[in-house]
């Protein structure tokens, strides 16, 4: 018999998932270059053909430790991460150039080591090591996550225990579809993730040009409407790249048109400019506070381990959503509950064992914590 939830009110999990912004890093730019290998572009060196970046945005009004984050690489459909790597602000040495932290409001490119066109090299906050296999301090699995293609899942990690690689860690974005492998455009390329977008992204009074969206050969940044990451592996079928990113620059002229892989740009990396400082919701919140703490203190999950039945009991905290999640961040099942002094009960009785992840948020959605759950 599988395992379900009673959602007992719908419109309360919407309001709160909708009211659930701005608490968490998310990915911010990708940029897949199309220049080719032993040509100079305007670097010290010719280029290797990786001219690749990916930017994380800090939406929130905490400086976080990016000790517990790391970003996967899913290589040619892989479901299990082929290559992953620690967030570590370095120099192109791997040596640290400050505390590992992001500030408020603040971007971190990690970006290929082969890359050499100046634009990247100088807004870099760490390059990613050499390609798979390979060792060194930031190494959790494989190599270098930033020699991505454009048929490549990416996701950005948060691990609970604090420290990434310790313990399961918990998907927060993706890009792409993990577990698929797209096959070739009709715009140019083969193996994209790809998308039309009807909207005008350029604003300019000329017919739209940067209407479709490709995982290679463009150079993309987040909607300024996406203020959270894609927590939940998307659906092949209709994965859409375009409904959260917009590209700025192509190596093509037009779509499919005439390749020209110097005339692609990078001049958004390394800022995140058309974020706003407040959403449709209100200002966004911190993701550390006294609100955070409390709201943590008063909410318990026993016992621990458990098998069969686990309780979550609430004292003095008003919940909208109770939520059990696998380490991907898949959603298992949701319950929603009220105010006050209550216990839930959660049937985990149809679950494998292994460790697993209580989500709750506050009935405001501003505020979330993870307690961990151990099933036998």
């Amino acid at each position: 018999m599988n395992k379900q939830y009673l959602l007992l009110s719908a419109a309360l999990l919407l309001s709160g998932a909708a009211h659930a912004q701005g608490t968490e890093l998310f990915f911010s730019e990708y940029d897949e270059g199309a220049h080719q290998s032993g040509v100079n572009y305007g670097g010290a060196t010719n280029s290797t053909g990786s001219e690749r970046a990916l930017e994380i945005y800090n939406p929130t009004t905490s400086t976080v430790n990016l000790n517990p984050y790391s970003v996967r690489r899913y290589s040619n459909g892989s479901a299990t991460p082929t290559e992953e790597e620690r967030l570590f602000r370095s120099d192109a040495n791997q040596v640290s150039t400050g505390p590992n932290t992001m500030v408020p409001r603040s971007t971190f490119v990690l970006a290929s080591g082969e890359a050499s066109l100046p634009i990247i090299r100088t807004r870099a906050n760490q390059f990613s090591v050499g390609h798979a296999p390979t060792t060194g301090p930031t190494v959790i699995t494989g190599g270098g996550t930033v020699y991505f293609n454009g048929d490549d899942a990416m996701a950005l990690v948060r691990y609970p225990s604090g420290t990434a690689g310790t313990g399961p860690g918990v998907i927060i974005d993706i890009i792409g579809v993990i577990g698929y492998q797209p096959g070739p455009s009709s715009s140019g390329g083969t193996g994209n993730w790809s998308g039309f977008n009807p909207v005008d992204d350029d604003n300019s009074t000329t017919p739209p040009t940067h209407v479709y969206v490709l995982s290679a050969n463009q150079s993309l940044v987040r909607r300024p409407n996406v203020s959270a990451g894609v927590r939940n592996n998307p659906a092949q079928a209709s994965y859409n790249i375009a409904t959260e990113w917009m590209m700025y620059s192509t190596a093509f002229n037009g779509a499919g048109g005439t390749s020209n892989p110097g005339g692609q740009l990078y001049d958004q990396l390394g800022q995140h400019n058309d974020y706003p400082s407040t959403g449709p919701f209100g200002t966004y919140q911190t993701t550390i506070s006294g609100t955070l703490e409390k709201f943590n203190a008063n909410i318990s999950v026993y016992p621990n381990p458990a098998h069969g039945t686990a309780t979550v009991e609430i004292k003095d905290a008003k919940v909208g959503s109770v939520m059990v999640m696998n380490n991907l961040g898949q959603r298992i099942g949701a319950q929603a509950k009220g105010a006050g002094q209550e216990k839930l009960q959660l049937d985990v009785s149809a679950l494998k064992p292994g460790l697993y992840f209580v989500q709750i948020w506050s009935a405001d959605g501003q505020t979330k914590i993870y307690k961990e759950l151990v099933v036998q």
